[in-house]
Order: structure tokens, then C-alpha cells, then sequence
């Protein structure tokens, strides 16, 4: 081959995918490294030349970044994105010992107070899961968010919830009993609910439940939990819905969901959108004052590319790197 012939080549670039789903890709990893290891993480071979790193190779990738990735991604996301190792799409929301940590045997659920500003959650359900309304309010001398009101509706497909006089009638209630700075409601289910409730001047934020908006309010639930700015009085039903709370994760984000169908998680998801609610209500301070009371230096919103297609080439194969 003349040495002045130019070859065809590509070069792609990602970060290890799901097992038993990023099929493509998973079958190219094992062809790479069936290939001789050249130089460390390096493998050449059988047209393609591949770079498969597990350790940070990056100069900005130091302990403190690293430090970061620990404490901002679930355990799982870290291996995949960090680590560049494959894992199941399908992992523990979080651990109950981590929750347990959030539960203060001295607060209790508050019957009322008019002074109390607080964020509502709603998940609403006609026929088969479970309706649930959470109310929490944000502290700004702590920057935590505290539990203050939670219930839940059962229907069955024989006996439909009645909005009107569950929904309805609780989110009215709690605009009695407190001061109610946002209700935030998915309106798949909840529109003739919501144009009345506004109507009568009831704060109704809608939260379509968007990839966007999920992994927002999940990812920020997760954070709250790991680092105990959540904090709720004991409940046993609540704390039987974490525990069968899983994370479900894809390229394009990740959401709350239960482990088996009959299991019921509606609760944690109303919880996961009003404290999303009370954490952006954080915003109306300044941020220096927001990150000192927190004690700590803002997360960078750190991006990680997301996997492109495979693309081959004649004589040289298609590879991601």
C-alpha cells in the first residue's frame, strides 16, 4: 500500500452505555478488547483502534471534581459516566439508611399555620395508582426543605377518584390552613381541577412530566436526601414507597419508578415536585447569599456527551471511543 494513500476513518467518542440495551455498543467493547493492548486502556486490532479508559484521564478531572461526581450522581450514573463502566438502565432510588438520616423524631406533620409558606406537590391518579398531595415548605436560615403535609388517595376501577372532593378539596383546604406559594400539578389528568382551583386565585403551577422535567425533580430529591437537607417526620407508608422507589435511567435523563406495577410511589413523586418547587423558590435570594447559608460552593452543572451512532468504514470497522 503506498504510503501516500489516504485511509477512510472515523472517530467517535462516549462513555460506557446500558447492559442489555446498548447492544451496538456493548459488542464493539468486547471486540476491543479482545484486541492487543498497545499502551495502557489502548487496544488496536481487527481494523479499529480503541481507547476504553476507566480511571479520569482528563487534567481538570482532579480529586475535587471527582469529589463532586461522587456526591452529585447516584451510584450508578457514576460508574457509567465516571468510570466508564456498563450498568443495568434499572437501579435503588436510594438507600433507607440515607433516608432514615432525614426523619426528625420530634417533627410532626403541622395542622396549620396561616405564616407557613409552602410548595405543593400533586400526582394524580383516576383509576389505578394512588393520588397523593405533598405540601413542604423551605427554610431559608438552613436552605433545607421540611416536610409539612402529605396525603394519600386510593381509587380502583370500580370507584374512580372524585377530584372534586379529594383533590379539590384538600388543595383548598391547605390554602385555609397556610400560605400556599405554589401548587405544582401534571396536567394530563388535572386540567377542569385546575382552571377552577385558579379561578379562585389558588396558585396552579402545571409540571408536565417531561424527561426534563423529572430528571430535574428527581435528581434534586436524590441531592436532598444524600446531603440531609430533607427533613420529614416518620411515616411508615411513606418510607415503604422509598423503599420501593427505583431510578430509572436513559441518554436523555432519568425518573422516579416503582419496582413492580401493584407497588405505589405516587407519594415520592409529589414529594420529588414540590421540593423541586421549594429548592427554585431558593432563587428569589441572591445566590452568594443562597451558597453561604448552604456552606458550600455551587455545583458546576458538569455535561457529559451524549453516545452518537455507530459509524463504520471500509477497512477499518465502526468503533465508539
Amino acid at each position: 500500500m503506498s504510503p501516500a494513500r489516504r485511509i477512510s476513518a472515523r472517530l467517535t467518542t462516549s462513555y460506557a452505555g446500558f447492559e442489555n440495551e446498548s447492544d451496538l455498543l456493548h459488542k464493539l467493547y468486547l471486540r476491543g478488547r479482545q484486541q492487543p493492548e498497545i499502551a495502557p486502556s489502548l487496544y488496536a486490532g481487527d481494523g479499529l483502534l480503541m481507547a476504553w479508559h476507566h480511571e479520569p484521564v482528563a487534567p481538570w478531572q482532579d480529586e475535587r471534581w471527582l469529589a463532586e461526581m461522587r456526591r452529585s450522581l447516584r451510584p450508578a450514573q457514576f460508574l457509567r459516566m465516571v468510570e466508564n463502566r456498563f450498568v443495568s438502565s434499572e437501579s435503588t432510588f436510594i438507600d433507607l439508611a440515607q433516608w432514615d438520616a432525614c426523619i426528625d423524631p420530634n417533627w410532626s406533620m403541622v395542622a396549620a399555620n396561616p405564616d407557613l409558606s409552602v410548595h405543593v406537590g400533586v400526582d394524580a391518579s383516576v383509576k389505578h395508582d394512588s393520588t397523593a398531595i405533598v405540601a413542604v415548605a423551605f427554610e431559608r436560615a438552613t436552605t433545607r426543605v421540611r416536610l409539612v403535609f402529605h396525603r394519600v388517595f386510593q381509587p380502583s376501577p370500580n370507584e374512580p377518584l372524585d377530584f372534586e372532593h379529594t383533590i379539590e378539596q384538600t388543595l383548598r383546604d391547605l390554602s385555609q390552613r397556610f400560605s400556599v406559594h405554589t401548587i405544582r400539578f401534571d396536567p394530563y389528568q388535572m386540567v377542569a381541577v385546575s382552571q377552577k382551583l385558579q379561578r379562585i386565585g389558588l396558585p396552579l403551577e402545571e409540571f408536565p412530566q417531561t424527561t426534563g422535567n423529572l430528571t430535574a425533580a428527581s435528581q434534586n430529591l436524590y441531592e436532598l436526601i444524600c446531603a440531609r437537607n430533607l427533613i420529614c417526620y416518620s411515616d411508615a407508608a411513606m418510607r415503604l414507597a422509598i423503599s420501593r422507589t427505583v431510578a430509572v435511567e436513559s441518554a436523555r435523563g432519568w425518573r422516579l419508578a416503582k419496582d413492580k406495577s401493584s407497588h405505589k410511589i405516587d407519594v415520592v413523586v409529589a414529594l420529588a415536585m414540590a421540593a423541586h418547587a421549594a429548592v427554585m423558590s431558593a432563587g428569589e435570594m441572591s445566590s452568594v447569599e443562597y451558597f453561604t447559608r448552604l456552606g458550600r460552593m455551587p455545583r458546576v452543572n458538569w455535561q457529559f456527551p451524549q453516545p452518537g451512532p455507530i459509524i463504520t468504514a471500509p477497512g477499518f470497522g465502526g468503533i465508539r471511543v
